[in-house]
């Protein structure tokens, strides 16, 4: 070993410098190849965060197309559903709007193509496609393969929706191609190394996309390539050195991407060895030449150098390379630089740590700054899920705020919307990291004022995005320095938040770094808060389609005045319990409950006093409701109750407490109004066990309450056959018109003073050829209610002036009276008629004359007054028929242009044996003669009764006694033998 080492200090001071030199290039290399090793790792990991740039962008395209489609189903949706050219055209115009699709088109069920924006082959059948089996199973958003178009011709990804008809069944699906060729746009506006592709493989290894675009490698085969043989292999994402298929040596990095449902592909980005490794190499072979220059120079310094200049530079070097191997990058000779060599050599030891600990520094910054883009990029995922998965706003906003706070890792994250009040305050709605009090206390404005010129009011007011630094010392922030310290924040990010240009608020986050908030950072997280803008306006708009859904089915099973349920609501009800009572063999009632007279209150006080009739009715009814009864309105002034478990007497009972309950008088502004009720009552199941037949039989015997006058009735079964009796009477009315089965009988009237015949009454009389003689009042009725009344009017109208006119010709002038009805006296149309046929057959002033009953005229007393009036100008006497039974008071005898008053024969046959019917006859003469009324009393039968009202002073008779009803063919010969004179 004494051997070895030289003697002489030269020799052993060279040796130890050689060791020295030895051992300190040993660790620069080593230092060297380190470093080597770390840039290495950094370039692969930023190789594989570049392909997971390009997979997100991809997927974000497929999010994008799953929010896109349910637009377009709902704004064209009749479009969509009728397809043919209009359809085209319209999904035509929506692919120049977005080009970024290379096909948009609709699929019917059976697979064949509905409509599509681009030409299709003539016989073109989707049916196998991923996409759209998978949205018929699924019935929902579906995603299919990666692949090559069959109509575009171009490599996408298909998505579908299924399309519903008013049924709720799939009858189609709506599809959108995404143009995976545009992968150069894409890629367009990153900054990637010199020569990089980027390729898009499918599940099958064809090349679906290719960057830079190389359209003779897409739709390829891949399988035999190098990388795609370390895909398979890895399995999922990796990276790998390999050449590439034109013999390039390449950095190869590769990330899946599963579309949901769909099959795997691979982003591969391929980064040529020497651009990656390019800066690698060229700070290796600095740091080799820099080890050599410090080699020359310490064995310079070993051969010049002396004991002063070298033992003591040599020991401050040796300290140095210690602390330097330590890992403290900071340590210097501390030797003051001149011309020795040893000196030179220090400083060059300096230097070079210098160098080191630059580029030290530099490796931390970026790290750095790849922990922040990380961090903002976790941030941004989270919020895509986020608003994948939001069903309400507010949920959105706490799930935004939690992720920048748990994901990203920043301090605070809050969101505040802005105010458009005076003060343009800002209200926190959701936040994470900080208690509402803190936030409530900053009482932050966006008006240009000192409240607004925090990072939060700055944004909103500008509409883009504001960094705030140094948040415990700005004087710009000296209103929440205070606040800023006590939570240790020095730098935030404020987003604003806008719709349409509008501004909605700001989401804001803070962070105890003070660097936070690079420019990659600041892009990442502004992409965020556009995220979040547009999942608050698509909440908004889902939850006003919502409101309006919900409007929509109020208005479908809700009556909008009563509020009650309709009455197709009420039949779903109805059928409910059947279905219930069925199964426990209980008992039901149904009552319809009707206003009488109520037409008269719309046409007499208009339509808003009966509306408010109806509201207030069924509050009424609402208010005396039990426990399980069911109301609702049906229809008009109807509205129908079921009663659980009621029979007949208990049905019955509550209809006529109902009845009291509505008979209390309405209030209208003052006015007082009585309004009567009448209630119809149907049993299940005794007489009905269907909806519609229970409904239909409660109505029954609701007109059978109206007609009886008792205000309520139990369904009949013999009403109802007098119903279907009606009905199938008013089919041979029709009939009898036409085959003029209907004749008229006349009766004559006779005057008391002078036993002269003073005119005849015309009577409709109908034999029908099977069913004989049909009552008039039978069939008069049928008439009034099915609208036949006017065809029947006019035939009675027109026999009877061709009967005057051939009288006339045969020297016989007597007048002749007819029977209008109320419907008649509403009818226009038939007085228009009337002066018509006057007219035509040149009928002479009061030849014709017109009965009416006082029911006819009370149903519209103005209007009645009208026709009246118009008749008396035509010189057509009008006489009140059947007076007495009916509803009219006295100032009917007095407004009304009436000519003559018919005391209805129920007085005249019981007036010489009732004396209240004696006395009712004879006070209706002297009323009548008192208003210079004449008088015709109806129903004489026989001489006492003539001498009886002959001697109260009656004007006329009309009665058997007389003359019975006649047909035409039996008058001449009537007045021929008759004891009654003709008038000269």
């Amino acid at each position: 070993m004494s051997a070895i080492v030289p003697s002489s200090l030269w020799g052993r001071l060279l040796l130890l410098l050689c060791i020295i030199i030895v051992l300190f290039c040993s660790l620069l290399a080593h230092s060297v190849f380190d470093l080597r090793a770390r840039e290495a790792v950094r370039t692969q990991q930023n190789a594989l965060t570049l392909a997971r740039l390009t997979r997100d962008a991809q997927l974000r395209y497929i999010e994008e197309a799953r929010n896109f489609l349910p637009l377009v189903a709902q704004l064209q949706q009749k479009t969509l559903a009728t397809g043919g050219s209009s359809c085209d055209r319209v999904l035509g115009e929506l692919l120049q709007r977005y080009p970024h699709y290379a096909n948009l088109g609709i699929i019917d069920a059976d697979g064949s193509v509905r409509c599509s924006a681009l030409p299709l082959p003539t016989s073109t059948n989707l049916a196998d496609r991923s996409y759209f089996r998978r949205a018929l199973e699924t019935e929902d958003f579906a995603v299919g393969d990666y692949q090559v178009g069959r109509i575009t011709e171009v490599s996408s990804i298909n998505v579908a929706l299924p399309l519903h008809d008013i049924q709720h069944r799939v009858d189609g699906v709506l599809f959108a191609a995404l143009d995976l060729t545009r992968l150069s746009e894409n890629m367009a506006d990153i900054n990637l190394p010199a020569d990089t592709t980027i390729t898009l493989i499918g599940a099958s290894g064809t090349v679906l996309a290719r960057y830079p675009a190389d359209e003779d490698l897409v739709g390829q085969s891949a399988l035999q390539w190098p990388v795609h043989q370390h895909i398979v292999a890895a399995g999922r994402e990796g990276t790998a050195e390999t050449t590439d298929h034109f013999k390039v040596d390449r950095l190869y990095a590769f990330t899946p991407i599963s579309a949901f449902n769909s099959d795997e592909a691979y982003i591969s980005v391929g980064i040529p060895t020497r651009t990656a490794y390019a800066d690698l190499n060229q700070l290796y072979h600095r740091e080799v030449w820099l080890i050599l220059v410090v080699v020359v120079l310490a064995s310079i310094i070993a051969w010049l150098g002396s004991d002063r200049w070298l033992l003591q530079p040599l020991a401050a070097l040796g300290r140095a390379s210690e602390a330097l191997k330590s890992g403290n990058l900071g340590a210097r000779t501390g030797l003051t630089p001149d011309t020795r060599e040893m000196a030179q050599l220090a400083a060059t030891f300096d230097a070079m740590a210098d160098s080191l600990q630059t580029r030290y520094e530099t490796i931390l910054a970026q790290d750095s700054e790849l922990v922040r883009s990380h961090r903002a990029l976790k941030t941004l995922s989270g919020g895509n899920r986020a608003l994948i998965r939001a069903r309400d706003e507010q949920a959105l906003l706490d799930e935004m705020c939690r992720v920048a706070v748990e994901v990203g890792g920043y301090a605070i994250a809050w969101v505040a919307y802005a105010e458009h009040d005076a003060d343009r305050s800002v209200v926190p709605v959701a936040r994470r990291g900080v208690d509402l009090a803190f936030l409530q206390e900053l009482k932050i404005s966006w008006a240009d004022s000192d409240a607004g010129q925090g990072p939060t009011g700055t944004a909103i007011r500008r509409g883009q995005p504001y960094v705030g630094r140094d948040l415990q010392s700005n004087p710009k922030y000296r209103l929440w320095h205070d606040r800023n310290r006590q939570q240790g924040l020095h730098s935030s990010i404020s987003l604003p938040l806008q719709s349409n240009g509008t501004p909605l608020g700001a989401f804001t986050i803070y962070s105890s770094d003070p660097d936070a908030f690079d420019t990659e950072e600041q892009a990442i997280l502004q992409e965020m808060a556009e995220d979040m803008a547009y999942g608050i306006k698509t909440l908004r708009l889902r939850q006003q389609h919502e409101a309006a859904q919900e409007h929509i089915h109020k208005l479908a099973l809700y009556d909008t005045l009563t509020g009650l349920p309709n009455h197709i609501q009420f039949q779903d009800l109805l059928a409910a319990n059947i279905q219930a009572r069925d199964k426990d063999k209980s008992t039901f009632a149904l009552l319809i409950i009707g206003l009488d007279r109520f037409r008269d209150i719309n046409t007499t006080l208009g339509f808003e006093a009966g509306d408010r009739v109806l509201s207030d009715t069924g509050l009424r009814i609402q208010g005396a409701l039990v426990e399980g009864e069911l109301l609702a309105r049906l229809r008009g002034d109807e509205f129908a109750l079921l009663l659980p478990g009621a029979t007949a007497d208990t049905a019955a009972a509550r209809a006529e407490t109902l009845r009291q309950t509505l008979s209390e008088l309405y209030n209208l502004d003052g006015f007082t109004l009585a309004v009567n009720a009448s209630i119809g009552i149907v049993l299940f199941p005794e007489h009905a066990t269907t909806t519609q037949r229970l409904i239909q039989q409660a109505d029954v015997a609701l007109q059978q309450a109206k007609q009886s006058g008792l205000g309520q009735a139990v369904y009949s079964a013999e009403y109802d056959e007098q119903k279907s009796y009606h009905l199938a009477l008013a089919g041979k009315l029709h009939r009898a018109l036409e085959k003029g089965e209907l004749t008229l009988y006349y009766q004559p009237k006779i005057s008391m003073a002078s036993g002269q015949i003073v005119g005849f009454e015309a009577l409709a009389r109908w034999f029908h050829p099977r069913d004989g003689m049909i009552r008039p009042d039978i069939f008069i009725g049928v008439a009034e209610s099915t609208g036949m009344i006017r065809a029947v009017s006019s035939w009675v109208l027109t026999s009877v002036l061709q009967q005057l006119a051939q009288w006339r010709e045969n020297g016989l002038r007597l007048p002749v009276a007819i029977n209008l009805s109320p419907r008649n006296l509403q009818d226009a149309g038939l007085l228009e008629s009337l002066e018509r046929f006057c007219t035509h057959w040149q009928l002479e002033r009061g030849m014709l004359e017109v009965e009416v009953t006082e029911n006819a005229i009370a149903e519209n007393a103005e209007q009645a007054r009208a026709s009246l009036l118009q008749l008396r100008a035509l010189g057509i006497p009008v006489f009140i028929d059947d007076f007495g039974t009916g509803y009219s008071s006295l100032s009917t005898l007095r407004t009304l242009p009436f000519s003559s008053v018919k005391i209805d024969k129920s007085f005249v046959l019981e007036m010489l044996e009732d004396r209240d019917a004696a006395t009712i006859v004879r006070s209706t003469i002297k009323l009548a003669h008192d208003m210079d009324l004449t008088v015709i009393a109806e129903g004489v039968e026989n001489e006492a009764m003539w001498n009886e009202l002959k001697d109260l002073g009656c004007d006329a008779g009309q009665g058997f006694y007389m003359g019975k009803p006649m047909p035409e063919n039996e008058v001449t010969k009537w007045l021929a033998t008759s004891n009654w004179g003709i008038p000269q």
